[in-house]
């Protein structure tokens, strides 16, 4: 299946957002005045290198007794939204490299939104019906209308939230979603496992259409934010002087590799081509068996792994750390407190961060991060 990335966002476009996200990344923020520094350890990461530490990602919540969620319940009224996502912002302790942010987030795989699907708003998240039917006749024709109403929330989400970040903070993208997780949304896991087998080109047919709308909505979150002066990001954190996406796929738990590869590498490698940098979400152990495959693709930059809950935890997985790395490229590893100290003493610092998500006292933090400097010799 061949996509062609180059006619999705052009050279030029991408060279006009690394020079504005360069600019930006040269300035201190009122929220983390180390902008400069820490834009400089991420270029190193990015590079596969290691400024003097490896990256460590990590904040806690100042006051549990006021919990921080999406605040989705909000979105009817942007402006109430902004304010509250921004006292949720300075009430978090961040240390290291964790950047100042608001997360214009509108529930996970925004792009079954934005298809024309309505969200169901459940606990803190959205679901979406499975509607497709078994011969796909009712599949939607895969075009994001700009007059579509979630994409209008979302242009003025961003452009509020843009214009109060300027010099201060950052903006976080929403999840748009892997083209796979989109398909999952709208056709549910056990008759999209079907289709892989009885009628692939159905499911190679709406990754094609999907990809352009994909790589117009990134164009719009970088040209929406980055033109309000202010810079952004995307969930994992990670600062870039260039642009960057952040493929992953949920549905690749449930495939053999043979079945990834053929139905959604292709997209996915667009995608790290069309954006210029690309950090893949590797999503639990059931979808860790893909690793050579995605090793295979020279597009993606890093290999971001998360456990998944319950599962082992993340130092289980040294040897394919050591696998990832030998391979040249870096590594963000969703780590519990206990995982970090070890996995330091096995890997190299080059190419290595941590976003750490375990739950933490200020004091715990601080104390986790001063044994991480200590272990590598610098002061902070």
């Amino acid at each position: 299946m061949d996509i062609k990335a180059e006619t999705c966002i052009s050279p030029e476009k991408r060279q006009q957002w690394a020079r504005q996200l360069t600019e930006i990344g040269q300035q201190p923020l009122a929220l983390c005045p180390d902008l400069p520094r820490i834009a400089q350890r991420f270029e190193a990461w990015w590079a596969h290198d290691c400024l003097d530490r490896p990256v460590f990602i990590a904040s806690t919540n100042r006051n549990p007794a006021r919990p921080i969620t999406k605040r989705l319940e909000m979105l009817h009224d942007p402006r109430q939204w902004l304010a509250e996502k921004v006292c949720d912002m300075q009430q978090m302790h961040r240390v290291g490299d964790a950047l100042p942010f608001v997360r214009v987030d509108i529930g996970p795989v925004f792009m079954t939104a934005l298809a024309g699907a309505p969200p169901k708003f459940v606990s803190d998240t959205t679901w979406y019906d499975p509607v497709i039917n078994d011969d796909w006749s009712n599949a939607p024709d895969w075009t994001f209308h700009d007059d579509n109403l979630w994409q209008i929330l979302l242009r003025e989400l961003l452009v509020l939230t843009a214009v109060d970040a300027r010099g201060k903070y950052l903006v976080c993208s929403p999840n748009l979603g892997g083209t796979d997780e989109v398909l999952l949304n709208l056709r549910g896991s056990a008759q999209l496992c079907m289709d892989v087998i009885d009628q692939p080109e159905k499911i190679k047919a709406a990754v094609r259409a999907i990809h352009p709308e994909w790589a117009r909505m990134s164009a719009l979150l970088y040209d929406t934010v980055l033109g309000q002066g202010a810079g952004l990001i995307h969930w994992q954190q990670l600062w870039s002087n260039q642009p960057y996406t952040q493929p992953s796929s949920d549905f690749n738990a449930l495939l053999s590799p043979r079945h990834f590869k053929d139905l959604f590498m292709p997209d996915i490698e667009a995608r790290a081509r069309a954006a210029g940098r690309a950090s893949f979400h590797l999503d639990g152990p059931d979808a860790a068996r893909h690793i050579d495959v995605l090793l295979e693709c020279e597009a993606l930059d890093v290999i971001q792994f998360t456990p998944g809950d319950g599962a082992a935890p993340a130092r289980t997985y040294t040897e394919m750390f050591r696998k990832v790395q030998a391979r040249g490229k870096s590594l963000l590893i969703a780590a519990g407190k206990a995982d970090v100290l070890p996995l330091c003493e096995a890997l190299s610092p080059k190419g290595l961060a941590f976003l750490v998500g375990d739950a933490f006292t200020v004091e715990e933090l601080d104390a986790l991060f001063a044994r991480f400097c200590r272990f590598y010799g610098t002061a902070g």
